[in-house]
C-alpha cells in the first residue's frame, strides 16, 4: 500500500509545483522586466513547431517584448515557447506618453482584441491606454494616442512601403513589429487578454 501511495504523492506534488510555476507568468505583480535574464531560465522549447505545441495546447500566459534587447518572447508558466526579433517605433526611449511621438509603450498591459484583417497582415490589439496613460495625457492638454498593436508587415494593398526592407530598424509609430510569417505564428499562439510585459529600455 505505502508503494503504491508513494508515486501518487510525489505526482500530486509535481503537479501542484507545476501549477504554482504556471501562476507566475499569469501574476500581475510578478516584472520579468525587473530582471530580463529570468527569461534564459526557462524550459526553451522555442525551436519546436507552433503545430506541436498547440498540440500539446501549451496555452501563453504572457508576452514579454524587451526594448534592450529587441526580441518579443511567448511564455507558458516555466516554458519558453517562442522568441522574435521585433521594431518598435521610431523612437524607441521611453514610455508612450502622447498622440504622434512614435513611442513604443511600457509596462504591464493586455491583448484586448485581434484583427485578422489588418493594414500590416495581422494584429493584435495593445491594451494602451489605461486609465493612468489617459489622466497623465490629459493633465497635459494632450491625447494619450492608441492603436498600439503586435503586427506583420504590409499587406498586399501596401506592399509599395519600403519598410519591409529596413525590418528589424524601428521603424513603426509606436507598435511592436515582427515579419509577415511571425505575426502568423503568434496571431495563432496567443488569445484575447493575454497579459503583455513590454520592458523599457535601461538607463530611461
Amino acid at each position: 500500500m505505502k508503494k503504491t501511495l508513494l508515486p501518487l504523492i510525489a505526482l500530486s506534488l509535481f503537479a501542484t509545483n507545476s501549477f504554482a510555476a504556471g501562476s507566475k507568468a499569469l501574476d500581475k505583480s510578478f516584472r520579468y522586466c525587473q530582471d530580463i535574464s529570468q527569461v534564459d531560465k526557462l524550459l526553451d522549447r522555442s525551436r519546436e513547431s507552433v503545430d506541436r505545441l498547440q498540440a500539446e495546447e501549451l496555452k501563453v500566459e504572457r508576452i514579454v517584448v524587451s526594448k534592450d534587447r529587441k526580441e518579443l518572447y511567448l511564455i507558458s508558466g516555466e516554458t519558453l515557447l517562442k522568441v522574435y526579433p521585433v521594431a518598435f517605433g521610431r523612437n524607441p526611449v521611453g514610455h508612450k506618453q502622447f498622440e504622434g511621438d512614435n513611442k513604443t509603450p511600457e509596462g504591464l498591459y493586455s491583448i484586448d482584441y485581434k484583427n485578422p484583417q489588418s493594414q500590416y497582415t495581422k494584429a493584435l490589439h495593445v491594451s494602451y491606454p489605461n486609465k493612468a496613460d489617459v489622466e497623465f495625457a490629459k493633465a497635459q492638454g494632450k491625447s494619450a494616442g492608441g492603436d498600439i498593436m503586435i503586427h506583420g508587415l504590409p499587406s498586399e494593398e501596401r506592399k509599395g512601403q519600403a519598410v519591409g526592407l529596413i525590418h528589424p530598424m524601428n521603424w513603426t509609430q509606436g507598435c511592436v513589429a515582427v515579419t509577415n510569417p511571425e505575426i502568423e505564428e503568434i496571431y495563432s499562439l496567443v488569445k484575447e487578454k493575454t497579459l503583455i510585459e513590454i520592458c523599457k529600455m535601461s538607463g530611461n
